[in-house]
């Protein structure tokens, strides 16, 4: 599939280091697998579980990478029209994509295909619309529901579920390693990091998060358990033109990138599917906007947000579990 909607974190660079210590363990323990979808390279190390846990868990992707793929007319999306019974593989990333622009005054969208289409992010044959197109494509932007467990969508509407699409299937694969006895895992979606249970030796997985400006180094690591590490940068997906340069990651509001005073936002939180979403919502929200949907507690989550001017904030939450790797950015700010 190729990556679509909001968001393509296809090359962020979110490393995550299995690092075994002195835990009794044998390295015929470790089982690795990767594939390519969802355009991009994908890999699963697990500790445990039975022999098939791995090809289930592939299966799991490969199978929503065809059916969430908005750029491919007959995925399972794309055939969907309205009033048509929507499958649980729509259903679920759809309702959490709905729950996440209800909580930020719509910041993510899934009904922005035509806008990201007329960029040329998904042919990669990128230009800039002149205004009169992006204001024609705003005004004929749809709306989405379910109602009964029907698809209710408007006339020309064209849904794209790119926007947590991995973070839902770093979900899916989870749950099936965990059905097939995994006891540690990390999923490495392509940027969507999804780490289950613990490490052999009991201690925190460690996930390294990129430097905007320089994509090969680092920021920071971050320290967690199991849960879901995602992040939204506008320094990966983009081009150039007449010296300026835009990004993928799309404001509804104005149909052109996003400009909130950010160079990336990393959230931090249990479910991928949110994680996913959510961290494209922060970034259209910016700094202030996105701390205070945090501290209202409507949705709960940590995250990390690096600014254009070169700073780092993260939410009281995480603030303990936060090794810095750069001293270019100085000292991250803690949002209380």
């Amino acid at each position: 599939m190729r990556c679509t909607a909001l968001k393509n974190k296809t090359a962020l660079f979110l490393c995550v280091c299995l690092l075994l210590l002195s835990c009794g363990c044998t390295r015929a323990e470790r089982k690795e697998t990767s594939l390519f979808a969802m355009d991009t390279i994908m890999q699963i190390t697990a500790y445990g579980g039975s022999d098939d846990a791995l090809a289930e868990a592939r299966d799991v992707i490969e199978g929503l990478d065809a059916a969430l793929d908005a750029t491919d007319s007959q995925s399972t999306l794309s055939l969907l029209r309205s009033g048509d019974a929507v499958p649980k593989t729509i259903l679920e990333p759809l309702q959490t994509a709905k729950k996440i622009a209800s909580a930020t005054d719509g910041a993510l969208d899934v009904t922005l295909f035509p806008l990201s289409d007329a960029w040329g992010f998904y042919t990669k044959q990128y230009r800039v619309p002149p205004q009169t197109e992006l204001r024609t494509l705003l005004q004929n932007r749809g709306s989405v529901s379910v109602q009964d467990g029907r698809l209710v969508l408007s006339d020309g509407t064209k849904l794209d579920l790119g926007s947590v699409a991995k973070g839902y299937a770093a979900d899916c694969a989870a749950k099936t390693l965990r059905q097939n006895g995994v006891q540690g895992a990390v999923l490495a979606l392509g940027g969507n990091v999804q780490t289950v249970g613990q490490k052999p030796d009991g201690s925190d997985w460690r996930v390294s998060v990129a430097d905007p400006l320089h994509p090969d180094g680092t920021v920071c690591d971050l320290l967690v358990g199991e849960t879901a590490v995602v992040t939204s940068g506008s320094y990966q997906r983009s081009f150039t033109e007449n010296g300026k340069t835009y990004h993928h990651i799309l404001d509804p509001e104005t149909g052109a990138p996003a400009e909130s005073g950010l160079l990336s936002v990393t959230v931090v939180c249990a479910d991928g599917t949110t994680a996913d979403g959510l961290s494209t919502a922060l970034f259209i929200l910016g700094l202030d906007r996105g701390s205070a949907l945090w501290r209202s507690g409507e949705i709960a989550f940590d995250a990390l947000w690096i600014t254009d001017r070169g700073e780092i904030f993260v939410t009281a939450g995480l603030a303990s579990r936060v090794e810095q790797t750069n001293e270019t950015y100085g000292k991250a700010n803690i949002i209380e």
